[in-house]
């Protein structure tokens, strides 16, 4: 589930960053000798076969870094814990294997430039604009709410030209949520390839591109009815977590490139 999360961040933020130069930087990234956070968030992920994964989301005040703690394994409980910083940073703590590797999207963006430039992004930003304008989906608030923890969530039913329904509840919270960071490091290129400079009409995505919006709750189904993977919040609550740093071997790829990555996790043989 790590390489999945790692590599999916890479891979959409290298698509969206369009045309956007990042600054190489030959500095690495100074590690604290501990996190701190101020918010906690437990949310369940149900697929197609009623299989069930919890994430713990946790989120700071200050917005200077959020984290999600799961285990690959059921048997590993508290296993994997990954910091996502502002500037762009992946802190990957394995608490099983007491290692901490670290790893720079705005940099692995920068070394991807060159793979982008073989895909056709004009078209390719056009067929996704064709499948998420009027014609296909429609939205609109429904009026309903519901309270979860000390927050107030609010409802849009989302509908597609085939049939395909959702419900997809958010919440208006006073912390930076996993959009704020990726909205920060990818930049604001991918809004405007993705509506060809105009601006979204559509409700939901105007109150989800809101800054400080959590999603809370999706409920999808196919045009046949059938449920698809949907998303339920357990609870949003204070907390004083401190997650400590010290005692772990830090392997910090924050300035590497991926090939320099690669060969140095073959060494080890590890895999990232």
């Amino acid at each position: 589930m790590k390489n999945r999360i790692l590599c999916s961040l890479c891979v959409v933020a290298s698509f969206f960053a369009g045309n956007k130069v990042f600054a190489q930087s030959g500095a690495l990234y100074t590690l604290p000798d501990n996190y701190r956070f101020d918010y906690e968030v437990d949310q369940q992920i149900t697929g197609k076969k009623n299989q069930t994964d919890t994430i713990r989301f946790y989120y700071t005040k200050s917005g200077d870094y959020a984290a999600a703690s799961f285990s690959p394994k059921e048997r590993m409980k508290g296993n994997m814990f990954i910091v996502l910083t502002r500037g762009g940073n992946v802190v990957v703590m394995n608490e099983h294997k007491k290692n901490i590797k670290i790893v720079s999207i705005p940099k692995m963006i920068s070394d991807m430039t060159q793979l982008v430039k073989y895909i056709k992004i004009d078209s390719l930003m056009a067929n996704m604009r064709r499948n998420s304008n009027g014609h296909e989906f429609s939205s609109v608030k429904t009026g309903n709410t519901k309270t979860i923890g000390s927050y107030t969530t609010e409802e849009y039913n989302v509908s597609g030209k085939k049939g395909e329904k959702a419900s997809i509840w958010y919440a208006k919270v006073d912390f930076n949520t996993q959009g704020d960071y990726l909205k920060g490091i990818i930049g604001g290129n991918f809004l405007n390839m993705m509506d060809g400079g105009k601006k979204n009409e559509h409700p939901v995505m105007q109150a989800l591109l809101q800054p400080k919006v959590l999603v809370t709750s999706i409920e999808s189904t196919d045009s046949a009815g059938t449920k698809r993977n949907n998303l339920q919040t357990i609870s949003i609550k204070p907390t004083d977590l401190t997650v400590s740093t010290m005692g772990y071997a830090v392997d910090d790829y924050s300035n590497k490139s991926l090939p320099e990555i690669f060969e140095a996790e073959m060494k080890k043989g590890e895999n990232l």
